[in-house]
């Protein structure tokens, strides 16, 4: 089984979308572990862990880092190569802010809300690879 890392806050408007794809495109073998806020993981202690990480830029304002500074600290540590990242936003500039933080976005992915299952699945098998599972 699969696992992926959600940084999400509002969780209940996109878990339909990920719980589909799980179904139809991954036979349920993608677990997935959901945080609300970025104190609520040991960055130290996952890495390789997990085959994709799903980042909402912008979390709500009771976590320590937002999601660009959780992407900067993913990148800057090498927990996770930077092609199993996943921003989520409803922002058109989230790219030309990582740039502006220094981040390299060419092998980050963006997905913008509303996610639909079917672009999920889409980006998921991109990423983790179906016959992997």
């Amino acid at each position: 089984m699969k696992k992926i890392l959600i940084f999400e806050d509002e969780w209940s408007t996109i878990r339909g979308s990920f719980e589909l794809a799980n179904i139809y495109a991954f036979e349920e073998g993608l677990q997935f572990n959901v945080r609300s806020k970025s104190q609520d993981v040991k960055f130290s202690s996952w890495k390789d862990e997990y085959a994709a990480v799903f980042i909402d830029i912008t979390l709500a304002k009771n976590t320590k880092m937002d999601g660009y500074h959780i992407v900067q600290k993913i990148m800057n540590e090498r927990l996770i190569d930077a092609s199993k990242i996943v921003i989520l936003t409803g922002n058109s500039k989230v790219q030309e802010k990582l740039k502006e933080m220094g981040i390299n976005t060419s092998s980050i992915h963006i997905m913008y809300k509303p996610i639909s299952f079917d672009k999920l699945s889409e980006k998921l098998c991109e990423i983790i690879g179906k016959e992997s599972l």
